[in-house]
């Protein structure tokens, strides 16, 4: 299977109770399937400032995508999912809620989690508003311009 990674820095995230700005991914080809293996997070902040991020299903129907550029494993190979920012924003359930959410530092903080096989986040394709079909990562805490990033890496 193809892997795929699509990651976003040098922009100002919103933070918000529910709303998830980072990113979405979103896989609308209905009976297609994409597991999350890898997603991250990083700072590089010059003040101490505490950010909390988390990654869960989407509850609602965004629109407007702006897609990210995603980069393949494997020469030639073109995903099915696609990785966006949308202009109605995906919503998250409140907080405390989440696939996995973490408190941490933009003062050079950051982590990495490596999903392990068979407990992978999948994916399964249908139209915006279709259940599973849409992972987000969006900040409760932490909305400083260009100080943190976010990654996510998928296989379909």
């Amino acid at each position: 299977m193809a892997q795929f990674v699509a990651s976003r820095g040098a922009f100002t995230p919103v933070a918000h109770a529910t709303q998830a700005d980072n990113f979405v991914l979103t896989l609308l080809t209905a009976g297609n399937t994409a597991r999350v293996k890898m997603y991250s997070w990083s700072g590089r902040g010059l003040t101490s400032t505490g950010f909390r991020t988390r990654w869960g299903r989407v509850n609602n129907t965004p629109a407007t995508p702006t897609a990210l550029t995603i980069s393949s494993s494997n020469p030639g190979v073109t995903p099915v999912s696609s990785c966006n920012t949308y202009g109605t924003q995906a919503t998250l359930a409140a907080d405390p809620t989440a696939l996995f959410a973490v408190d941490w530092n933009v003062l050079g903080g950051g982590g990495a989690i490596v999903l392990p096989i068979g407990g992978e986040w999948i994916i399964s394709g249908g139209s915006l508003g279709t259940a599973y079909n849409q992972i987000a990562c969006g900040n409760i805490a932490g909305a400083e311009a260009s100080t943190s990033a976010y990654t996510i890496q998928w296989e379909e």
